[in-house]
């Protein structure tokens, strides 16, 4: 890939990937070659470029390093999650390929809300729930025993740097599981049997141990804050829901209220013109009268009247 300096300082600037002034999220400065950043090779699958991403970003999330290391982590992670960004995305990747440009393949989407996406990628790379999934899936895989013998390898034979290197293993839970690897590899003459790990003396192993628990409890003490950062987050989202909703029905009933009232004003309103209607007088010589201000029920004779004027209708109607 191309590795012009350049490329760096046009990313810094172009991307908007540097700076944490506009939204409060601190920017990696990006390498340029992001198949480096996770490892993989030019023509990996998008299969491959999702798992690299996974491992890389358990290993280097913030959340789950020494306060000492956490800057530092943020810059690896933020650098593995921008990468995994560019490849992820086939458009993205392939103006990569074409150009070498990180900056070029950013911009390839104007509308991209990257410092959006760092947060979800941040918040979701220590979901317990997403850690638990991978888990199943690496965990006694082909790709794990790859991961444990090619650290091994490395490490010549060194098990602390490899626990420190395979992806989600644990001291207490994986040491037998992983020196059954390691000796049937040993067997097999897949990697060598290095005096680190044959000649390993007791006192080494208990202490690996002895950290294994203390950080077993600084993480139980880290999910715990997590899970009631969550808590409060969902408390807070829950009332700011029934605070809108008490509002929305607030404004509805004051509303329905206005409404009545007006309703309310238009009878008095039509009552009132009616009445001064009603006031008015009859025009019709001797026949004036003064209506009555007061509406009142019609008499019973009133009632008989109107039957008797209906029924002789129905005879005259009868004998035509």
């Amino acid at each position: 890939m191309p590795s012009d300096s350049e490329d760096v300082v046009e990313e810094n600037h172009d991307a908007g990937i540097s700076s944490d002034e506009d939204d409060g999220v601190p920017r990696p400065v990006v390498a340029t070659d992001l198949y480096e950043v996770l490892g993989v090779k030019e023509d990996a699958t998008q299969d491959e470029i999702k798992s690299a991403y996974r491992k890389l970003a358990l290993k280097h999330h913030p959340d789950k390093v020494p306060a000492d290391q956490k800057e530092e982590a943020h810059t690896k992670f933020q650098q593995i999650a921008f990468a995994y960004a560019i490849l992820s995305d086939e458009r993205r990747r392939r103006r990569f390929d074409r150009t070498g440009s990180t900056a070029k393949a950013a911009a390839s989407d104007e509308d991209f809300d990257w410092a959006e996406f760092y947060r979800d990628l941040y918040s979701n790379s220590v979901d317990t729930d997403a850690i638990d999934n991978i888990k199943k899936e690496y965990q006694g895989s082909a790709e794990e025993e790859k991961d444990i013998l090619e650290a091994f390898d490395r490490h010549r034979g060194d098990m602390d740097r490899v626990y420190e290197s395979v992806m989600l293993s644990n001291v207490l839970d994986d040491d037998e599981r992983f020196r059954t690897i390691i000796d049937k590899a040993i067997a097999e003459g897949k990697v060598e049997g290095y005096k680190k790990y044959t000649d390993e003396p007791a006192k080494k192993r208990q202490a690996r141990i002895k950290r294994a628990q203390q950080e077993a409890k600084e993480a139980e003490e880290l999910a715990k804050v997590l899970e009631e950062k969550k808590k409060t987050k969902t408390e807070h989202k829950e009332k700011a829901m029934k605070k809108t909703k008490s509002k929305k029905i607030s404004d509805l009933g004051d509303l329905a209220a206005v409404i009545k009232q007006r309703q309310a004003n238009r009878m008095e309103s039509l009552i009132g013109r009616w009445q001064t209607e009603a006031l008015t007088l009859e025009e019709g010589g001797s026949k004036r009268q003064k209506r009555k201000a007061v509406f009142e029920e019609p008499p019973e004779e009133a009632f008989a009247a109107t039957a008797a004027r209906q029924a002789s209708k129905k005879k005259k109607k009868s004998k035509a």
